[in-house]
């Protein structure tokens, strides 16, 4: 491959890494590295060393291919030769494929008949990050010169693609006024792969012996889901994007602990409304209302109007978390 052929492309893999959506980038980048090394499809994801999933993108594959690898090829002879040469790709022709017994399985169900594999190592959280590029039958064998493209790719592609986790952190935290609220990148174990350094310090309010890198169980229980999940001191919310998590962490608001009525009382009294203003407005007895109060400032640990008017302007920094434009995406395969 010319070095002009491999320029152009990181060049084009970095400006992904800032411009596109977290749940498009995987999509896109692979789409591009096809104009320049031909594959029908790929597998792009992380898993710990000992090949438990992380994260799981198949491109052009159907949605049962993670499952029949996981059933037949997890420590296949492929990934052995990976683990054993990080860095390297690894090549395995239709030959070498049938004659591993679980690789024989994708031969036969996907029709994949070679790979060029690589996988790079993030000792800091003691993970990998693998890409594998599958041709079908009645193509050309992956020639010496693009499998060395490929691994001299390969690293940028790992770099572009924490890039992009970064890129998306920073688009959250600019639609998000907040200053209460804050966001990180998990896979579906629960393991942080990028976060803000105010998401740690809101982890602590909740959990002060929190340590990392998993998010505290409570946390991880709610990769499922996708609704809030509320705490003493933090409501969190958890996002799929494509085999990822956008994790946002905010602070929870005193007024939280307030009653729908409570709260409608502390607005009107905030903004300055009398006792009988505030009972006419509500139709109830000025005494009902100063009973309110009392709770109010008790829940609140406030002792005067001055306390409540200083939470209400300040609730709009804890009350508005921002969903992401790409949660609605699902995780895996297209």
């Amino acid at each position: 491959m010319k070095a002009e052929v491999l320029g152009a492309l990181l060049l084009d893999l970095y400006r992904a890494a800032r411009e596109l959506p977290l749940a498009e980038f995987q999509r896109g980048v692979l789409d591009r590295l096809r104009e320049d090394l031909p594959f029908d499809a790929a597998w792009w994801g992380m898993s710990r060393l000992d090949l438990e999933l992380h994260s799981s993108y198949p491109y052009n594959l159907p949605p049962t291919f993670v499952n029949v690898w996981t059933k037949h090829c997890q420590g296949d002879d492929l990934a052995a030769a990976v683990i054993a040469n990080p860095g390297v790709t690894v090549h395995f022709d239709r030959q070498a494929m049938f004659n591993s017994e679980g690789l024989r399985e994708l031969l036969v169900t996907f029709d994949i008949q070679q790979a060029l594999c690589t996988l790079v190592r993030n000792p800091t959280l003691n993970l990998v990050t693998f890409l594998s590029l599958y041709r079908f039958s009645g193509r050309p064998l992956f020639s010496a010169a693009e499998r060395r493209f490929k691994q001299l790719v390969m690293p940028h592609l790992w770099a572009a693609w924490t890039a992009n986790w970064v890129a998306q952190l920073a688009s959250a935290r600019v639609h998000c006024a907040s200053s209460q609220v804050a966001f990180a990148i998990t896979d579906q174990q629960g393991t942080l792969h990028g976060a803000e350094p105010r998401f740690a310090d809101l982890l602590r309010r909740e959990w002060p012996d929190w340590q990392g890198p998993e998010l505290p169980a409570a946390l991880r229980a709610g990769l499922d889901g996708g609704r809030p999940i509320e705490r003493e001191q933090v409501v969190a919310r958890l996002y799929p994007v494509r085999g990822l998590f956008l994790a946002e962490l905010r602070a929870r608001s005193a007024l939280e602990s307030l009653s729908p009525r409570e709260l409608v009382i502390a607005e009107h009294f905030g903004r300055g409304d009398s006792y009988k203003q505030v009972a006419a407005a509500l139709r109830i007895a000025p005494a009902t209302v100063r009973a309110h109060l009392r709770a109010i400032y008790f829940k609140l640990d406030i002792t005067d109007k001055t306390g409540l008017t200083r939470i209400l302007d300040h609730r709009d920094e804890t009350a508005s978390p921002i969903t992401p434009r790409d949660s609605h995406q699902p995780t895996g395969a297209v």
